[in-house]
């Protein structure tokens, strides 16, 4: 009975995927756009995502959250101001820091909320998302969140957007580590890719028919109407739950505002590459899950539910319960079947029936995905190895059998405190090269270029200023562009990317830097991909170097 009901809300999840309606585009100057990163030691990750974010969308305001941290991410934000006053910083400290993700959320929304006025059509206009320190927009996202179907449409008061690992194309996710822990790391990746931008994303698109579609903690958007909403109601927008995002998403819902998807655009993220690692986020997010169930006797009495929506909600929410029943039931009944000799089903050969049974019930749902992502997510794989990514994705999707139970046991014992969740880079410095005589020779930066330039364009002054600053807010992105190009043996990415810092530098009259591009260009021509690699800490480091200099000339000036 729990397989078939499995089944059943699998093949809702493939028909709502494979039978999708397009979301229209929209005009994102009709509204004004804030995104949130809450951030606690994220000097590894911070300037790239802010620069993305900045340069992607010119009318976006970043406000960047300090939560106390012990490394350098608020100095980083501070330097990045100098260059975009669109960039903000929320410094929070001990005791009223690290108290939480979603207290660091709350105390930045008040202070955007501050800003806007008191005007309702201009809070009900204003948008507020929240992305992880690790967060890149895919350029089409606020065309997209502003279209009809989303923000356009005045009843919708939250959009979620769908997921990708940014990393999913890496070579050596581990660099420390050999081939086989590579391997893993490969595989672990490529498992969290699909499974966020296949099944996950089926689950949304279905809950856009029911009507519940969950916030997620990444990618998420709402209105600051409805945040006021539900400050009003309960005192805060963002709750004490570890799944802080699904728990917004069910008092918003239970609010009477919609919620909505978009699959078209998407948020990517820093995938784990290490199983304990992994299996420690998912603990925690079941455990969030799990203390959600609470609000749904609010979210039944509030009569916004359909009948559909009640059934999808609370079959998701009931899932860890019947996993634990298949979990103490299915071996019960094997060993009583061993020991009594029956294994026979109706009818037919005994054998034969249970493979059967296993592939329709636990293989194939979940192999299909598999496939799904070659077709529909158009990623560059085989057609073998998307049979060998649909294999490895049935043993993934069972790590649900591990994690759910470690939940529980926690939930018993009353543990609700977690420690953050490492990212990939920290504490991975990349061995630097001492810097070849040519290089050094050349300057970091030749201002007469930049003056020169500013005079045949009238604008001398201003025009040096823009220039230099977004030189200066962009290096970040440019950085990690190439960074995650070079990982994945992309060699037109990596092309691309190179090109990018050397015309750009040439512009500037970055000497320095533009040459380091123009022989990492030449080592990539000739497939000397080791040699390539070697260079990358030199480059980052001249890059950061002309920024500083930059810094020095025309803005410390």
């Amino acid at each position: 009975m729990i397989s078939s009901l499995a089944l059943t809300y699998i093949t809702l999840l493939i028909h709502s995927y494979l039978f999708r309606r397009p979301n229209r585009k929209g005009d994102p100057n009709a509204l004004t756009w804030h995104v949130m990163i809450p951030c606690r030691d994220e000097e590894s990750v911070i300037a790239e995502t802010v620069s993305a974010a900045r340069t992607t969308f010119p009318g976006l305001h970043v406000w960047v959250i300090d939560d106390d941290s012990e490394d350098a991410t608020a100095t980083i934000v501070r330097k990045l101001q100098d260059f975009d006053d669109k960039v903000h910083l929320i410094s929070r400290r001990r005791p009223d820091a690290r108290t939480g993700k979603g207290h660091a959320l709350n105390a930045a929304y008040r202070v955007i909320s501050s800003t806007v006025g008191e005007d309702r059509r201009d809070r009900h206009r204003t948008v507020i998302g929240v992305l992880d320190a690790d967060g890149f927009l895919s350029g089409n996202a606020l065309d997209l969140l502003a279209g009809a179907d989303a923000f356009g449409e005045d009843t919708v008061g939250a959009v979620q957007l769908e997921v990708w690992m940014k990393n999913r194309g890496d070579r050596r996710p581990r660099p420390r580590s050999g081939p086989l822990k590579n391997f893993v790391g490969r595989a672990l990746i490529r498992m969290q890719d699909i499974e966020f931008r296949t099944s996950n994303s089926a689950m949304q698109m279905l809950r856009i028919k029911t009507g519940t579609v969950g916030m997620g903690g990444n990618g998420q958007f709402t209105r600051l109407s409805v945040l006021d909403d539900l400050d009003a109601e309960y005192g805060q927008p963002w709750g004490r739950k570890l799944s802080e995002d699904y728990e917004l998403g069910l008092n918003i819902i239970t609010r009477g505002h919609r919620t909505h998807y978009v699959p078209e655009a998407h948020v990517s993220q820093e995938a784990l590459p290490y199983t304990r690692r992994l299996l420690t986020q998912r603990t925690r997010w079941a455990q969030g899950n799990m203390e959600c169930a609470e609000l749904l006797s609010a979210l039944r009495r509030s009569g916004n539910l359909r009948r559909s929506g009640w059934a999808e909600i609370h079959f998701f929410m009931g899932q860890p319960g019947l996993l634990m029943i298949n979990l103490v039931l299915a071996p019960v009944l094997i060993i009583l079947a061993a020991v009594e000799g029956r294994f026979g089903f109706s009818f037919g050969n005994p054998v034969e029936w249970i493979i059967v049974l296993a592939a329709v019930l636990v293989i194939l749902p979940y192999f299909l995905w598999g496939i799904f992502y070659k077709y529909c997510c158009r990623e560059d794989v085989s057609l073998l190895s998307s049979f060998f990514l649909g294999v490895a994705y049935v043993f993934y999707i069972y790590l649900i059998y591990i994690y759910y139970p470690r939940a529980m046991t926690r939930m018993a014992r009353g543990q609700t405190s977690w420690a953050k969740t490492a990212r990939n880079a920290d504490h991975l410095l990349m061995p630097m090269l001492g810097l070849r005589e040519e290089l050094r020779r050349l300057p970091l930066l030749d201002a007469e270029i930049i003056t020169s330039l500013a005079e045949e364009l009238d604008g001398a002054e201003d025009f040096a200023r823009e220039l230099v600053n977004t030189f200066g807010l962009i290096w970040p992105r440019r950085w990690a562009n190439l960074r995650l190009a070079a990982a994945a043996d992309d060699h037109v990415a990596t092309a691309d990317a190179l090109a990018s810092i050397r015309v750009s530098s040439e512009m500037l009259g970055a000497k320095r830097l533009a040459q380091c591009a123009k022989d990492l260009g030449n080592s990539l021509d000739a497939e000397d991909y080791a040699s390539m690699r070697r260079e990358l800490p030199i480059i980052s480091a001249i890059g950061e170097e002309t920024v500083e200099e930059i810094r020095a000339r025309f803005v410390a000036a």
